[in-house]
Order: C-alpha cells, then structure tokens, then sequence
C-alpha cells in the first residue's frame, strides 16, 4: 500500500494590520497589541482609542486565519494558530509580524520610544513567541488573560526576561480562569526572573479601558 507525503511550500499573501494614531515628535509609547481568538484586529484596536493620541502610536496585527465564529456565515474572528503544524504556522506568525512592523516603519533599537508589548489572551503565547524568537527585548509587556507560552524559556533567556517589566492583567469573574490558581500564575513569572505587576479588575474575559489606562500611568515618565 502506497502511503502519502506531506511536504510545505511557502506562497506570497496578502495580510492586514491596523494602525491607531501617528508617530511624531510627541510620541512616548509604541504599542504591538495582539488580539485573542476569535477577534479582529480591526474592532481589539478600538480598546486603545482612549490613550492619549500623541503619546500613543498603537499597531495591531491580525492572525492570519479567518473563520465564521458561529456557524457558516455571518461575523468574521481571527485566530493565530492551531496544534496543526504549529511550527510552520509560529514562523508564518513571526515573519507576519516582522513584516507589518517594517511596514508601519518600528524600529525596535530606536531609544526614543517605549516599546510595549500587549497580548489578550491567545494573544498573549503569540506576543510572547514573537520577540523571544526575534531576540527583542520590549519596554514593558503586558498578558491580559492569558498565560506565558511553555515552549519559552525565560530563563535561559535572560537577557531578554530577566528584570523585564511585566503586568499580568484578569478579570475577577473571568470564565476562562475560573480553575486557574492565580497566585501560582504570578508566582510563575517571579520565579522566571521578571518583574510583576498584577492588575485584577471586576469583570469578564474581556479588555478594561479604566485598568489600561492605569497602567499606562504606571509607565516611568
């Protein structure tokens, strides 16, 4: 019996991204934001509207597969990958997200902004994987609802996690977190040599602009 082969080959897409504001003399902050599963980037920007709009230059990227979120038509979710052929698609992710910054002209080693990294949660392992791959080291991260990928090792990469700034964000009423030991989470990123900040608001799995907000005054001026 003849078995089949399984084999990959790269093509050229077109991918989409959302920008929130301008880069000017004024700007402070560099936001990556990275939205959770089954959002679009297009609406999780909209959480940002309320920074302030000279300070802030917010870029969201898109997970690149799109699917019907109930049933066979009506609204749209992205989602960043699967179990299936998770290495193809975190190499996919990580060139994605190369390009997009390229193309909305970030450069990480410039000193002259903050550069903040924010996943909500599928987003968080995205946000994550992305820099530790790339060897970026960011401003401050922020993981909101979601939890730090397994297949990073902080420690051994200290010179990208050790010391590095990190706010673990939740809702207290959170579906998703209801048999997650909270203080064992925390505890996770201490033991992995960051530097936490843990932010609990009443409410959902969702974004809380009131919390963001207070994080951002939070930020070293």
């Amino acid at each position: 019996m003849t078995q089949s082969t399984k084999s990959f080959v790269e093509v050229p897409r077109t991918a989409r991204y959302y920008k929130l504001n301008t880069v000017s003399q004024k700007t402070e902050n560099i936001w990556i934001v990275f939205h959770g599963y089954g959002q679009l980037s297009e609406y999780f920007i909209k959480h940002f509207e309320e920074l302030d709009a000279e300070e802030n230059f917010i870029i969201a990227p898109e997970g690149l597969s799109r699917f019907y979120v109930d049933g066979l038509t009506g609204r749209v979710g992205a989602s960043w990958m699967t179990k299936e052929d998770r290495e193809e698609e975190i190499k996919d992710q990580s060139n994605y997200i190369n390009a997009v910054l390229n193309d909305a002209g970030v450069d990480f080693s410039d000193v002259s902004y903050r550069f903040i990294v924010l996943g909500f949660s599928q987003g968080t392992a995205t946000a994550v994987r992305w820099f530790a791959n790339n060897g970026i080291r960011p401003s401050q991260l922020v993981l909101w609802a979601g939890s730090f990928p397994h297949d990073v090792n902080a420690i051994e990469q200290s010179d990208i996690f050790k010391n590095l700034p990190v706010h673990f964000v939740y809702g207290d009423k959170d579906q998703f977190l209801k048999d997650v030991n909270i203080e064992e989470k925390t505890a996770e990123f201490e033991n992995m040599g960051m530097k936490l900040s843990v932010w609990p608001f009443e409410g959902k799995h969702v974004m809380d602009r009131p919390t963001l907000a207070k994080i951002v005054g939070s930020f070293d001026h």
